[in-house]
């Protein structure tokens, strides 16, 4: 039922409204029955009159396109810019409804196309969130600003790329945009897997390396989110797949941390550089070892990962992770070497410590010569090492 705001309030006329001539005005506006809101009209009722919802005439009547409707309203004084309890004036509203029509002939009659609703959205937003392509272009040719964000910080084309709204996109981007939206609009698309919207900003800019604030590439973010198909789209658009940032992360590391197996043989695939190694000189190997995926060391060592390699840190967590993902305790090398003979041939007391806890045999007898030689002999026969366990003992530091 109607909300009788007084007159004085309203800037209205001075003639009170009953809430029956209320309600009939406004059902009339809202269905676009002209000659009857014209009667009411003429027997001076309050032309911005509004519901519980602070909906008036105008609201109602753009909502479901009436333009005659809109056009008489306006020219009998109603209030162009009166918002409803949310903040949204008669543009936003059709904007979001889709009206062309109306949205042309209220700003034809000087909406202002920039106004915000409480949250911060703005005719543009809603339309862009709603894919009216033509609501969008209308507005952007008539001055709309693409920058404004919401409360939360999105922008219209945040908002588009969200919903999948590919030819909104590349309207947005044709006009220029300067949202700060948080992260560029390629990353979106990557982390939501989007191949769409992806191909639609590589037409408008062909750079697939775009920067994040944080200096990953689209690609990182794939690997990281482990979509497949955009991460196709990305590497076949020229991405590099061995981009290294500050931090020296590449999308391998990321591929083998997750322990995505399609990923990663894609990525190897295309030339990623198996020994790449962080700031804190961990490889791909170290990276997957640390989370226990045990397929993608076997596959990583398949392709010549470097098992000898050395980090900075100490990698007991390597060989706990792996025993906890069922590594065989006493897995044995050709020459019958266990994880445990590592351990003590390269001096890895603690690793030792590790192994008999969890019930490594002390006596388990090797075939080899050399057990006994200087250590850099297991450095020197990396590949002599199989399984898992025994390999993560020479990722944990190699023999020194």
């Amino acid at each position: 039922s109607p909300v009788l705001l007084p007159s004085f309030l309203r800037g209205s006329s001075p003639f009170p409204t009953s809430a029956d001539a209320a309600t009939s005005f406004l059902r009339a506006a809202r269905s676009g029955n002209l000659d009857k809101a014209l009667d009411h009209i003429k027997n001076r009722i309050d032309i911005n009159i509004s519901n519980q919802n602070g909906l008036n005439g105008l609201h109602l009547a753009s909502k479901e396109g009436h333009v005659k409707m809109v056009l008489e309203l306006l020219h009998n004084g109603i209030v162009l810019e009166t918002t409803t309890k949310k903040g949204n004036t008669a543009l936003h509203i059709a904007a979001l409804a889709g009206q062309e029509r109306v949205v042309a002939e209220l700003v034809n009659y000087g909406a202002n196309v920039n106004s915000q609703s409480q949250k911060g959205f703005s005719p543009l937003y809603m339309a862009a969130q709603e894919n009216h392509l033509e609501v969008v272009k209308f507005l952007l040719e008539n001055g709309a600003n693409q920058s404004l964000p919401t409360e939360d910080g999105f922008t219209p084309l945040a908002v588009a790329l969200q919903q999948g709204h590919e030819n909104v996109v590349a309207l947005l981007i044709n006009y220029g945009t300067k949202g700060k939206v948080r992260l560029p609009a390629l990353h979106i698309a990557a982390r939501n897997d989007d191949t769409r919207t992806a191909a639609v900003l590589l037409q408008n800019d062909p750079n697939p390396d775009v920067l994040s604030k944080t200096g990953f590439t689209p690609l990182h973010i794939a690997a990281h989110y482990e979509n497949l198909s955009v991460a196709q789209l990305l590497l076949n658009r020229g991405a590099n797949v061995n981009f290294i940032p500050k931090n020296g992360i590449t999308p391998l590391h990321i591929a083998s941390r997750r322990g995505n197996v399609i990923m990663v043989r894609l990525l190897l695939d295309r030339g990623a550089q198996i020994d790449a190694k962080t700031k804190d000189e961990l490889t791909p190997l170290h990276c997957a070892a640390r989370n226990g995926h045990v397929r993608i060391i076997e596959i990583l060592l398949d392709q010549g990962a470097p098992i000898q390699a050395k980090t900075k840190g100490d990698h007991m967590d390597c060989v706990r992770q792996l025993l906890q993902y069922n590594a065989e305790i006493d897995d044995i090398t050709l020459d019958h070497l266990t994880p445990l003979h590592v351990a003590a041939h390269c001096g890895h007391h603690r690793m030792g410590k590790v192994l008999l806890d969890k019930g490594a045999k002390a006596n388990a007898r090797a075939l080899v010569k050399w057990l006994h030689s200087p250590p850099h002999r297991l450095q020197e026969e990396p590949h002599a090492l199989h399984g898992p366990a025994a390999q993560t003992l020479c990722l944990s530091g190699g023999c020194h």
